[in-house]
């Protein structure tokens, strides 16, 4: 009879653990801005087009093979993953989705979503995210130490802007004394990064979890929609494109001529109209606008702040006097993309899209 009684423990044990792993067990809570990138630091009306996120090739079977240690170079060190990570926190949306598109989303137990929304989601990832954990001690903030490791990962994925804070977020080593192991995505430490960066991050991702297969396919896809937007605006005048990122007290913060948005706008067939600004992200104001005479502009909607973020972009555009023979302006050639298309992820290309479709819509 004792011996009945704990065999049935046992598997009432087993059946509780199974019931607190992966993402549809998490419960959700109301979240607030934490870093996306240095654009933050540094995302909707009638008039403009929102770009709405467009599906991602559908992962393979999740058949796997024994797993391969992996060893990469990442962050200025060398990371070794013996074993596969069984526990994953992911401090951005947009590598959750390179996560779940490799077939491995059961294995995220909590993700911050910065300025974005769990809705920015590509549709066919979102069943597989909607209801992961989206526990408040990463998203109401900075991460401090304590609050993450509550949530007992072994494997961190996230942007360098946390290492910018070591007095709240705590040094790397701090966590991997407590057997926390850190990727940070190269296009948040790479200086002048671009959608290669975005691959990289992809294989080493896929590598780290052991679906090198599953990488190369998400990859020769995106390539392949490149390719189409190349071939089709080919032989096209490029276009002045401003890519406005946030309003600041002395304007209008852009992407400058280094960095993922200088490239992405280049893939679409454009040419940044601040390229000639020597970092990622600069503040401008209304008379450089007006000198530059952008032909499109792109507003990156930070989501997580509602229509009021993106409505104050617009009306500074159309409600500033100066700004109104802007070509941009003057044409309404305004077009909105979730910040989610310009932080390193597999929605890049569709910011690509979107920006030659509103550059050359004759061809789209």
């Amino acid at each position: 009879m004792k011996l009945k009684k704990h065999i049935s423990l046992l598997l009432a044990l087993l059946m509780l653990v199974a019931v607190l792993v992966g993402c549809g067990t998490q419960s959700n809570t109301t979240n607030e801005a934490t870093p996306s990138g240095e654009s933050t630091q540094s995302s909707e009306t009638a008039a403009p087009v929102t770009a709405q996120p467009t599906e991602t090739a559908a992962p393979a079977d999740n058949t796997e093979e024994a797993y391969q240690p992996v060893s990469i170079e990442n962050f200025d060190r060398t990371v070794e993953f013996p074993e596969k990570p069984e526990r994953i926190v992911v401090l951005t949306l947009n590598s959750a989705e390179i996560v779940a598109a490799l077939g491995e989303a059961d294995l995220i137990v909590g993700i911050a979503q910065n300025n974005n929304v769990v809705d920015d989601v590509l549709p066919d990832l979102y069943p597989m995210l909607k209801d992961c954990a989206f526990p408040e001690v990463i998203n109401s903030g900075i991460p401090t130490l304590e609050g993450l490791l509550g949530l007992e990962p072994d494997l961190v994925i996230a942007n360098s802007y946390y290492f910018k804070v070591p007095q709240i977020f705590g040094a790397m080593e701090d966590y991997q004394a407590n057997g926390v192991e850190f990727y940070i995505t190269e296009g948040s430490y790479v200086a002048d990064s671009s959608i290669e960066n975005t691959y990289n991050d992809i294989t080493n991702i896929g590598a780290i979890l052991g679906q090198q297969a599953k990488a190369e396919e998400l990859i020769e896809s995106m390539k392949s929609r490149l390719e189409k937007v190349s071939n089709t605006v080919s032989g096209q005048t490029p276009l002045s494109v401003m890519s406005f990122d946030s309003l600041d007290e002395d304007g209008f913060t852009v992407a400058g001529g280094t960095g993922l948005v200088q490239n992405l706008i280049e893939l679409a067939g454009g040419t940044n109209a601040f390229a000639d600004a020597e970092q990622q992200f600069a503040t401008v104001n209304i008379e450089e606008v007006i000198a530059r005479n952008p032909d499109v502009i792109v507003i990156h909607a930070y989501t997580l702040f509602g229509e009021e973020d993106t409505q104050a972009k617009v009306d500074k555009l159309m409600n500033t006097p100066e700004l109104s023979e802007v070509p941009a302006v003057k044409n309404n050639n305004i077009i909105i993309v979730p910040l989610f298309q310009v932080n390193p992820g597999l929605q890049n290309i569709n910011y690509v899209e979107s920006l030659a479709a509103a550059m050359y819509p004759d061809l789209f």
